[in-house]
């Protein structure tokens, strides 16, 4: 039996065979090194990607000159000095079956002065709206010479593509950069023939398009990624996209690959958060789709096999996208076609990989800690280690992944959890609204626990006694942590709350409500209790959402404006009365806010050690690894629980 017969059968883009419908989306690693070469780890990373069975690999943004250079270690290919580094990309791709294309970029307005070397080049002088990784500038308006002289190093970089062994190249004309700015009225003001109407605007491109296949010859595939819509007000729409699209494929473009949004959309829609729908972009690609004569890709949130059967037969894309649910797992493909879609590591749209990489600290992926140590960690997971006893102390995120990484390694693993089901802080995380994907991430733990074979122990936290009965080689503390409240007048009043007691319904709020705490779970306790018709007084001693990734803050601030919440930030509690707060504004006068029926305080967490600190005498190794060791975020939490149970 075949399972997704769709997803699984064979297609064409231009003369490029592909053994399947699944394409891993070009998505930054920041694995190059300063000056933008790739090396053996690169290489693995899409290796481990290919012989997962995706059909076609789109190797990440690869850059066409200095100029246009965006992030610190983004890959580079504007000389044949870097040819070698990509050949090993191809030649590991290939190995394991897969097809490969390599996305060449220019950044344009939305690279940064300090990694380019200088100052942004754009279609017109109009700065950025939000560029994600460093201060927007504005840019020099092109020149045509200019224009034409992007066009010949475009060109110049497909050859060297091709030269490495590529299979195809693909335009980066998506998400704000230097094509996407030419295809955007907002971005694109020019009077000359690179701007005004569609066509005008669309001539950048399918001069590229027009460039690289008098290079390479008509046969050599060209894909062009690009908005269906920019999400942004006078940005391009789904109209102009699909008329710039038929003129790009009547230039030669053998595919269209569509997505949305430019990093300052609001939602932020170029790798959208969980508050966005799956398959997001199905609508834009199935527009297209009816329009063009090419293969169209859609990408988008799309992060299950059976989504991705639905919009292949609704006609809606002929191509799947798939990048975070790949980093996730880069074998959903073969789980799928095996008929064990239910093992697959589930991307819940947290978004912390482009956080990360926004941060210039390499890819990370909550579900996922070997992404992008695939090279470093390959000789551990292939060697066989000493059989060992393991006790884990927590079943929250860090000490499931712990003893789920643990048993697979083939530990005999026992978990201890004081209450009475799995999951810790994720049984309450999934609770507030367009929270939900965070369950699939403890139903995943969950599952794997299950199929591991550790021993759980429900209702149990590990004594001493019983530590040296069962005699473990070494023991894992994931105990979490409590909740802290302030040491101040009034903080021990019956109607002073914690956040978590209230997300998991446990105290009972008022119609009134004062949530005191800026990070995440502020943000959410404030949008919980407002959604519930509450009013709601939010206040944090900083900024906003200081910690947390971009998609997050964009959605977060934006919900709490449209429920009326009244924010409060640099200020700071100083007392609370039976039906007041007074709080002190930085650089203002106290203030007391009246008829305060409940304060729920969201300000931090101390590590939960008491029920553990005996364990210390057993004379084994103890590890603390997620909250225990300190605040964590959940992809801190399992990758510290899934990292030290690999060296055990």
């Amino acid at each position: 039996m075949t399972h997704f017969p769709r997803l699984f059968s064979p297609g064409r883009i231009g003369t490029l065979e592909i053994p399947n419908r699944i394409v891993f989306a070009a998505t930054s690693s920041e694995l190059a090194d300063a000056q933008g070469f790739v090396g053996d780890d690169v290489a693995e990373y899409y290796a481990e990607r290919a012989r997962g069975g995706a059909g076609l690999i789109v190797a990440e943004a690869t850059y066409v000159e200095q100029e246009g250079k965006r992030l610190h270690h983004n890959a580079m290919l504007h000389d044949d000095r870097f040819i070698p580094g990509q050949r090993k990309i191809v030649q590991a791709a290939h190995a394991a079956g897969a097809k490969i294309a390599i996305q060449l970029n220019h950044g344009g307005r939305e690279s940064i002065p300090e990694v380019s070397g200088s100052v942004p080049l754009a279609p017109s002088p109009l700065a950025s709206g939000f560029t994600g990784v460093g201060d927007a500038v504005v840019p020099r308006e092109l020149t045509i010479a200019e224009i034409e002289r992007i066009i010949g190093r475009f060109a110049d970089a497909a050859v060297r593509a091709r030269e490495a062994g590529y299979d195809a190249v693909e335009l980066h004309g998506a998400h704000g950069y230097l094509i996407g700015e030419f295809f955007s009225p907002d971005s694109n003001r020019r009077g000359d023939e690179y701007g005004g109407s569609a066509e005008g605007r669309a001539r950048f491109c399918v001069r590229l398009v027009e460039a690289i296949k008098a290079r390479l010859g008509a046969a050599f595939p060209v894909i062009v990624r690009m908005n269906g819509r920019d999400h942004v007000p006078g940005g391009l729409e789904l109209d102009e996209a699909i008329a710039i699209a038929a003129l790009l494929e009547g230039a030669g473009a053998d595919s269209i690959s569509v997505s949305g949004g430019v990093h300052a959309s609001r939602p932020y829609m170029v790798i959208p958060g969980m508050s966005v729908a799956r398959g997001c972009y199905a609508d834009a690609s199935e527009a297209m789709r009816r329009r063009l004569g090419v293969p169209v890709m859609t990408v988008g949130r799309i992060n299950t096999p059976e989504l991705a059967e639905e919009i292949l037969a609704r006609g809606q894309a002929d191509f799947i996208c798939l990048s975070r649910a790949l980093i996730a797992d880069p074998y959903f493909p073969a789980k799928a076609r095996a008929g064990r879609a239910d093992t697959i590591a589930p991307c819940i749209a947290c978004n912390e990989c482009i956080a990360t990489v926004h941060r210039h600290k390499g890819l990370a992926c909550t579900v996922n800690p070997m992404v992008s140590r695939e090279l470093e960690l390959k000789p551990l997971l292939a060697a066989t280690p000493v059989r060992k006893r393991i006790a884990v102390v927590g079943a929250g995120a860090a000490g499931m992944s712990a003893a789920a990484a643990a048993a697979r390694r083939g530990h005999e693993v026992h978990l201890f959890e004081k209450e009475a089901s799995l999951g810790g802080q994720l049984l309450l995380a999934h609770r507030p609204p367009h929270r939900e994907e965070i369950e699939n991430l403890l139903r995943h733990l969950s599952a794997e626990i299950a199929r591991s074979g550790v021993t759980v122990h429900l209702n149990r936290t590990l004594s001493e006694q019983e530590a040296r009965a069962l005699r473990p080689d070494a023991v894992i503390v994931a105990a979490g942590a409590v909740p802290q409240l302030p040491t101040l007048p009034g903080g021990d009043l019956p109607h002073v709350l914690t956040g978590w007691r209230v997300l998991a319904g446990l105290e009972a709020t008022g119609r009134t409500c004062v949530v005191v705490g800026g990070g995440l779970v502020g943000m959410e306790v404030a949008d919980h209790l407002a959604e519930e018709g509450k009013a709601v007084v939010l206040i944090a001693r900083s900024e906003l959402l200081k910690k947390a990734v971009h998609a997050d803050r964009v959605y977060f601030l934006d919900r709490i404006a449209a429920l009326n919440v009244e924010v409060l930030t640099h200020t700071q509690v100083l007392a609370i009365g039976p039906d007041w707060v007074e709080v002190e504004p930085e650089g203002r006068v106290r203030r007391r806010l009246e008829g305060v029926d409940t304060v729920v305080f969201c300000t931090g967490y101390a590590p939960r050690r008491s029920e553990t600190e005996t364990l210390e005498r057993l004379g084994v190794p103890l590890h603390y690894v997620g909250d225990a060791a300190g605040p964590r975020k959940f992809f801190q939490a399992v990758e510290e629980g899934t990292l030290t149970a690999l060296h055990l």
